[in-house]
């Protein structure tokens, strides 16, 4: 029998089709309290990430006007944002998961001072290129690695039932910043620039600082001791298996790239990723343009982020029952259309249907975030999951350009937000169909010609064990 580090003995069950659990190490062993405090701190810590993406709609005017920039210049502040915030995703996986020295407690730690330094250097943007390196990169990079550990650390620590929790973990990424959202929308103004920008980095950056000393990932293929790796599959309990089971392997980003689905995926990704970003910074902007009314221009701005928030862990819910990839085209098909709505009656002038479409726009924008981890997940493994995630999760760099200043250039090039509403609808029907005709799991045949001789390399593993 091998034993952990903590000095506890495991062993190492493998079920009939060859998967690897490491069974024997409670939590508490590895890191002293329950896996739950595994799902509450990468929540709190989704909601204090959040604000740089999600407020920057309802910051911007104010930001703007401050500084005197006009639409454009202001949503390249927010494309750059996102190109770094998802670009630093790979890198994170890479480190967490080879690299003995980046822990999640440190990517949390790091994140948060970057978090508290970005509202600093938005406070003094003397030119617009300070605000790209400061708000833009420097606040992206440390969002991107609060984001990145927090929603991977869900499918390590509940490997047995990870869909509505992942879902739960990520919706802090959308409703997390609703207070700054409202605060942004009545109270920010150039008199308290300043006040506000500081206190908003204080209480995000120290909030991460703090939380970051309890993260701690499990070791490689941990199992839950009280859960039966073989047996569980076949308990009613295991419902959301029988649409969803593990991976055949566990695969390394190399061996993942060499199946058919990534590069499926990232197409996918930047294409919903594009309809969502557009959602989060234009939702706002366009209900003020078309004069819907203060109660309609808030209940659609922050209906839209709560919405977002709480329909992630719905999501994850619904890709139990269906699978993540009809969940997929379900949500992102309702996304297309709602989009296309929001215009309609935004443009029509009717509030009340406006906030409707709004509502659940958001509720659906925000899914992308935690269907394709989990599939990911799924279909390739946990061992590597923050890094095999990164991968796809970059292709949201080119989604933020469309979610920002691609659609600003349409809005200010034609005069009217019609046009950009429209794409951001057709991208999302698109990112449905390719799911529906493309991401069917990988066979066993796939996972065998990618991975060679690894396919049949696995742990040794105690032979009285129930496998």
């Amino acid at each position: 029998m091998a034993v952990a580090s903590s000095n506890v003995p495991y062993r190492e069950i493998r079920d009939a089709k060859g998967r690897v659990y490491r069974v024997g190490e409670s939590p508490q062993d590895i890191m002293g309290y329950g896996r739950i405090v595994m799902i509450l701190l990468p929540w709190i810590g989704m909601m204090l990430a959040s604000t740089l993406e999600y407020g920057w709609g309802a910051a911007s005017a104010t930001v703007a006007h401050q500084y005197h920039w006009s639409l454009t210049t202001a949503f390249w502040n927010y494309s750059v944002y996102v190109a770094f915030e998802a670009g630093i995703s790979y890198f994170n996986g890479r480190f967490r998961e080879r690299a003995t020295w980046w822990k999640p407690k440190t990517a949390m730690l790091v994140g948060g001072i970057m978090v508290a330094l970005a509202y600093f250097f938005l406070a003094h943007s003397v030119a617009p290129w300070v605000a790209y390196a400061g708000y833009a990169a420097l606040g992206g990079v440390g969002s991107g690695l609060v984001y990145s550990t927090c929603v991977n650390s869900v499918g390590k620590w509940y490997p047995e039932k990870k869909g509505w929790r992942t879902g739960f973990v990520d919706g802090g990424w959308a409703y997390g910043a609703v207070p700054f959202i409202i605060l942004y929308a009545t109270s920010f103004n150039t008199q308290d620039f300043l006040t506000i920008l500081y206190l908003t980095g204080a209480i995000l950056g120290g909030g991460l600082i703090i939380i970051s000393f309890w993260f701690k990932d499990p070791p490689k293929s941990w199992w839950p001791e009280e859960v039966d790796p073989v047996q569980f599959s076949k308990t009613k309990a295991a419902w959301a298996l029988k649409y969803n089971p593990p991976a055949i392997r566990q695969m390394t980003t190399q061996q993942m790239w060499r199946t058919s689905k990534p590069p499926w995926m990232v197409l996918e990704f930047l294409l919903i990723a594009g309809t969502s970003l557009f959602g989060v910074g234009f939702y706002y902007p366009f209900a003020v343009a078309v004069h819907l009314g203060s109660v309609a221009i808030i209940a659609g701005a922050t209906g839209f982020a709560f919405t977002d928030g709480i329909g992630r862990p719905l999501v994850g819910l619904l890709s139990d029952r269906l699978s993540r990839r009809w969940a997929e085209v379900v949500v992102y098909s309702l996304l297309g259309v709602t989009t296309i709505g929001s215009l309609v009656t935004g443009r029509l002038h009717l509030a009340i249907p406006f906030v409707i479409f709004a509502l659940l726009s958001g509720g659906t924008s925000g899914s992308l975030f935690v269907l394709n981890p989990l599939m990911v997940s799924d279909y390739f493994g946990t061992d590597h999951q923050t890094e095999n995630y990164g991968t796809i999760y970059a292709a949201k760099i080119v989604g933020g350009i469309y979610g920002g200043v691609v659609a600003a250039y349409l809005i200010t090039g034609t005069g009217s937000y019609t046009w950009a509403f429209i794409v951001g609808g057709i991208m999302a029907l698109g990112a449905a169909a390719i799911a529906a005709i493309f991401f069917a799991p990988p066979t066993e045949e796939e996972v065998r010609r990618a991975m060679g001789a690894d396919f049949d390399r696995s742990p040794k593993h105690d032979m009285s064990s129930p496998a």
